[in-house]
């Protein structure tokens, strides 16, 4: 299962705490709720997004992505593709006058048993299903615009 998912936020602040922040992404995305492990060593940004699934309980897709420098800060997803789940977490942010601003696109990925039955191919297109409601409601209740504390 693919899931992809793009959004906006910013981050209200004066000019040169935005410039400051704009390649400190572990502290930026430390105020959107579910993403949990950031770390940055370098260039490699890393943490996972963790929720709760029905059937699972709690879930975590690890994310690695690689910061980019110039102008704006580009994160360029890294994939974990040995992960049976994780994520791509990639986007563009930007400094201004009013602060800080991220377009970031983010793509689930869930590898489930394929089901050797009508049953369980059934079952996992129903877990399919749940997840991707689950996701679709808490990614579109991220905010557009942040604190950062």
């Amino acid at each position: 299962m693919e899931f992809e998912h793009r959004f906006a936020f910013r981050l209200a602040t004066s000019p040169e705490k935005a410039r400051k922040l704009l390649f400190a992404p572990e502290r930026v995305f430390s105020t959107l709720p579910g993403l949990e492990a950031l770390s940055r060593e370098g260039d490699l940004f890393k943490g996972r997004l963790c929720g709760e699934a029905p059937v699972f309980g709690r879930v975590c897709f690890p994310f690695e992505s690689r910061l980019v420098g110039g102008e704006r800060a580009e994160l360029e997803p890294i994939p974990l593709e040995a992960e049976p789940f994780w994520a791509e977490l990639g986007g563009v942010g930007e400094a201004d006058r009013s602060g800080l601003y991220y377009r970031v696109r983010l793509v689930i990925h869930a590898r489930f048993p394929a089901g050797e039955k009508w049953g369980g191919r059934a079952l996992r297109r129903l877990v399919e299903a749940a997840l991707r409601r689950n996701l679709t409601r808490a990614l579109a209740a991220l905010p557009e615009r942040v604190q950062l504390q």
